[in-house]
C-alpha cells in the first residue's frame, strides 16, 4: 500500500511541476523555503499553483524515505544501497528546486532538476516492485533484462531531452507537422532547431525499436512474456506521438503537454516493469 501510495503521489508530483512550467508560474514564489516570504502565501491562483506543487513536494518526500526506510532495513547486502542512494537523490532534489527558483530557472539547472527526477521515480519503482520479500532485490544487465534497460535508457534520453526542448524555449521551435519549417530536414540545423528536430526524430527512432522488439516477442520464445508489454508500450507510443504533434499544433497549451508527460512516465514504467521482471525471471531459472 505504501510503495503504491509513493508512486501515484511520485508521478502526480512530475505531473503537476509539468503543468506549473506550462503555465510559467515557477516564479510565483520567488523565494525559497518560504513562499513571498511565508509559510503560507498569499491567496492568488498562479501563487497556489506553484505552492502545491511544494506542498505535493513535501508530501511527496515523507512517503518516499519512509518506503526507503522500509526498504533498507529489509534489503540485504549491497542492494541497501538502492533505497539510501534514492533518499540521497531525494534530498539533492530537495535543494535543486531551491536554487533554480532562486537563480530564476536556469535551462541546464531545471533539465538537470528534471532528470534528478526521473532518476528518483525509477529508483522508487525498483523498490515498489523489489519488496525484499516475496520479491528479493536483483540487477541484470544480461538477455532480454539487458535489452530492457536498454530501452529504458533511450527512454530516459528521451524524456531529459523534452525537458531540455520544454526549458530552452524550443518547442516551438519546429511550430509545422510533419515538416519542420517547411522542410523534411531543415536548412539550418542548430540552436532551438536543432534540439526541437533532434526529439523529433528520437521519438521516431523510438517507435520503429518498440515496434520490431514486439514483432521479434511474437516469435522469440525468451520475450514471450514481454509481448502483452510491448503491444501496451507500442500503443502508448502511437498516442504520445500523436500528443507531440498536439503539442506543436496548440501552441504548447499546458494541459496537453502535461498529458504528454503522463503518457512518456507510463512508456517509461512499462518498460521498466519488463527489465524487473526478466531480471526475477533470469534469478529464478538461475
Amino acid at each position: 500500500m505504501l510503495a503504491k501510495a509513493t508512486l501515484v503521489a511520485l508521478f502526480i508530483l512530475l505531473v503537476w511541476g509539468n503543468m506549473v512550467a506550462g503555465l510559467k508560474v515557477g516564479l510565483a514564489c520567488p523565494d525559497w523555503p518560504l513562499c513571498h516570504g511565508q509559510v503560507i502565501p498569499p491567496l492568488r491562483l498562479d501563487i497556489y499553483i506553484e505552492f502545491i506543487h511544494r506542498v505535493l513536494g513535501a508530501i511527496t518526500s515523507i512517503l518516499i524515505i519512509t518506503l526507503c526506510y522500509k526498504r533498507t532495513r529489509m534489503y540485504k547486502g549491497a542492494f541497501k544501497a538502492i533505497p539510501i542512494v534514492a533518499v540521497l537523490l531525494l534530498v539533492i532534489q530537495i535543494f535543486l528546486g531551491g536554487i533554480v527558483v532562486l537563480l530564476k530557472l536556469p535551462v541546464d539547472l531545471t533539465t538537470i532538476h528534471f532528470a534528478n527526477a526521473i532518476i528518483i521515480f525509477t529508483l522508487v519503482l525498483y523498490t515498489a516492485y523489489f519488496d525484499g520479500e516475496k520479491i528479493v532485490p536483483k540487477i541484470s544487465f544480461s538477455g532480454p533484462a539487458g535489452l530492457f534497460f536498454l530501452l529504458s535508457l533511450l527512454l530516459f534520453i528521451q524524456a531529459v531531452l523534452g525537458a531540455y526542448v520544454r526549458h530552452s524555449g524550443s518547442g516551438l521551435a519546429c511550430p509545422d507537422f510533419p515538416t519542420c519549417l517547411g522542410f523534411w530536414i531543415p536548412p539550418s540545423l542548430a540552436g532551438i532547431v536543432l534540439n526541437h528536430y533532434a526529439h523529433r526524430l528520437l521519438a521516431y527512432l523510438i517507435f520503429i525499436v518498440f515496434i520490431v522488439t514486439f514483432i521479434v516477442s511474437n516469435y522469440k520464445e525468451s520475450l514471450k512474456d514481454a509481448n502483452s508489454y510491448l503491444l501496451t508500450a507500442c500503443l502508448l507510443i502511437v498516442f504520445q506521438i500523436m500528443l507531440g504533434v498536439l503539442v506543436v499544433l496548440t501552441q504548447l497549451t499546458f494541459y496537453v503537454t502535461a498529458i504528454h508527460l503522463s503518457i512518456g512516465l507510463a512508456i517509461l514504467s512499462v518498460t521498466l516493469l519488463l527489465w524487473f521482471k526478466y531480471i526475477n525471471k533470469n534469478s529464478f531459472q538461475n
